[in-house]
């Protein structure tokens, strides 16, 4: 059961996150939040050291919530532990959050330069990391192609999603003829394509790797989580 700084935090994320929405992040002052969270500006101090820390805040507790679907969708099927398939979702899901769609299309307008602020670096680490573990273990069960090295993998998957992220608001008119559901088909045709084993997954292997893939969601979730609120409130 959360607590009652938890509690607050949550109500300066939800004043933050609704004003960088109406305004931009540029326009966007602590005082602001504070007013419309019905607080002190010395309050949101006592969660946040400063204020690229309150928003990074924002875009980690919208990253939690997806990665928390991310994880349901996975204990009901196996078949999402897949990059295609984890890709199409991510996608879509990015596509219904507005502020983590900016972070992905460089939206500059409504986020500045918040989505390259070196504070999100470590959080990328851990995904990165994670990605990694996941890949190793599909490789070894078949499950993924093993005709390019790790890494090479790891750096194409990045590589086709940023593109298919970026690629609407680029083309303009060609874009918008795909709309997030066609897109989204189309990225996990291209990365079934690049990186899965030709045929269907077996899906004894699946079920026999789900409660392992399953626990290394859950902990990057975790610590995801662990970083939403910012500096922990002081005495």
């Amino acid at each position: 059961m959360p607590g009652r700084d938890d509690e607050r935090g949550e109500r300066i994320l939800d004043a933050a996150a609704e004003l960088v929405l109406r305004w931009g992040y540029k326009r966007v002052t602590i005082e602001d939040v504070a007013k419309h969270a019905g607080i002190g500006k010395g309050t949101v101090y006592l969660h946040f050291r400063n204020r690229a820390e309150l928003f990074l805040s924002v875009l980690v507790r919208e990253s939690v919530a997806m990665t928390a679907d991310m994880l349901d969708a996975l204990r009901r099927d196996p078949v999402m532990m897949l990059p295609a398939e984890q890709a199409q979702m991510v996608y879509l899901g990015l596509m219904k959050r507005p502020l983590l769609r900016a972070m992905f299309v460089r939206d500059v307008d409504l986020l500045g330069d918040l989505a390259v602020d070196p504070a999100m670096q470590p959080l990328r680490r851990v995904k990165v990391d994670l990605f990694g573990d996941l890949f190793q273990v599909l490789r070894e069960h078949g499950l993924v192609r093993t005709d390019r090295d790790l890494e090479g993998q790891r750096f194409l998957l990045t590589a086709v999603q940023t593109g298919f992220y970026l690629a609407r608001p680029v083309l303009g008119q060609l874009g918008e003829e795909h709309d997030d559901q066609a897109t989204a088909e189309l990225l996990a045709h291209t990365i079934r394509e690049a990186l899965h084993t030709p045929g269907p997954p077996d899906p004894e292997v699946l079920a026999a790797l789900a409660p392992k893939v399953t626990a290394m969601f859950a902990d990057f979730h975790a610590a995801l989580a662990a970083t939403v609120h910012g500096t922990p409130p002081r005495d």
